[in-house]
């Protein structure tokens, strides 16, 4: 792998992100000369306070969570205005604060850094003024684009390429156009449907979207239209909305474990089998149960969350929207977690959901999911494009 030509390390950029994020600070691990973790966060907060946003960095990409650990790293610092020297100074201190950090504590070292400002990129670190004097070479020449945004407002990604920003509007778009006949199920559905779902309805509920969920991960289709009625109901309020969390990643028993619970005054002894279903279920939430989810299930339900697009109103479709942040959260992608805070707040300004999620990202940043990296989502894609 090259990665000394600043077109060749914006290539790498947008193959691991799917695009070249804007306002950024990027971080890829090497390792035997293959990439491994890698990070993106947002650049104002990291050139505020540059020596805090390095150690989160260095934790994450190279602590005691992310076995293995990189030996050497490549770096970019994304902006959106022209260069200045005023500009590149406080660059150049937010790099230092991270190179320090990273070979110190962490014995890694940057082997590349590029700063991209207004489409044009160049190495600080090199004195060659032919090529890395301020403000740098035009990217859009370098990768051979026609232009150097992508295709519309304010993009910096190549044509046809949409970065995590957009992730909810792209979600919502790629959504099936609604069926006739499911739509004239679900309109009956509602005509008749129930206030509030007793205990051992909201179990036979949770049991059919277990049964959906089964079922895409052996490859079947999207939900039927009898089952699409019954699976609109677990979006109506916000306590059978939460309940999908622990469904998708720690499975059907720790969820009833769960519900159960919430759902009686009992205060009996548990076996030990009981109380890891229910530390199971209460840590789920924030990633904290110190393994791997089943990933494979999360991924299952946000297909079947796009299926739902087309049907879902008010409420419903609130709800969605937040399952989506909070997916987007515990994979450690946190661009796209808020483009569904974004679009779920300006349809519904008064989601606490969407505000908690936004909290939970200032407050502990990345997911402790994604900070453990056998244990991420972006860990078992890799995983499972290899054959892992």
């Amino acid at each position: 792998m090259d990665i000394q030509q600043p077109g060749d390390s914006a290539r790498l950029v947008e193959h691991t992100f799917g695009c070249l994020p804007s306002d950024s600070l990027i971080v890829i691990g090497l390792l035997g000369g293959f990439t491994g973790g890698h990070m993106r966060i947002n650049l104002g907060p990291a050139l505020a306070d540059p020596f805090a946003a390095a150690r989160m960095i260095a934790e994450c990409l190279a602590g005691p969570g992310a076995e293995p650990a990189p030996e050497a790293a490549m770096v970019m610092l994304i902006g959106e205005a022209p260069t200045s020297p005023e500009q590149d100074a406080a660059w150049s201190s937010c790099l230092e604060a991270l190179g320090l950090i990273l070979e110190a504590e962490y014995c890694v070292r940057i082997v590349q850094c590029w700063f991209l400002a207004a489409g044009r990129i160049r190495d600080p670190a090199c004195t060659e003024h032919s090529c890395c004097k301020l403000p740098g070479q035009p990217l859009h020449e370098l990768l051979g684009h026609p232009d150097e945004h992508s295709g519309r407002p304010g993009g910096t990604g190549p044509a046809g390429r949409r970065p995590l920003r957009d992730a909810a509007e792209r979600f919502l778009q790629q959504a099936p156009a609604p069926e006739a006949t499911v739509l004239d199920r679900v309109q009956q559905a509602r005509r008749t449907q129930e206030r509030r779902l007793d205990a051992a309805a909201a179990e036979r509920l949770l049991h059919r979207w277990d049964v959906v969920l089964q079922a895409l991960l052996r490859g079947s289709g999207s939900p039927t239209a009898d089952e699409v009625p019954e699976l609109l109901k677990q979006l109506r309020t916000a306590s059978s909305r939460d309940l999908l969390i622990p469904l998708a990643t720690v499975g059907l028993p720790a969820t009833l474990a769960g519900l159960q619970a919430d759902h009686s005054d009992a205060r009996g002894p548990r076996g030990p089998a009981q109380e890891q279903l229910l530390a199971d279920y209460a840590s789920c939430f924030l990633g904290e149960t110190g393994r791997r989810p089943d990933w494979d299930r999360v991924d299952a339900l946000e297909h079947v969350l796009g299926a739902l697009v087309p049907y879902v109103v008010g409420s419903e479709r609130e709800n969605l929207l937040c399952l989506m942040a909070w997916i987007e959260w515990a994979r450690g992608r946190g661009t796209a977690a808020g483009s569904f805070i974004d679009q779920c707040l300006a349809e519904f300004p008064e989601n606490q959901f969407s505000r908690l999620i936004d909290r939970l990202m200032q407050l502990k940043g990345v997911c402790l999911w994604a900070r453990v990296k056998k244990h991420s989502w972006s860990w078992a894609q890799n995983q499972a494009q290899s054959g892992g």
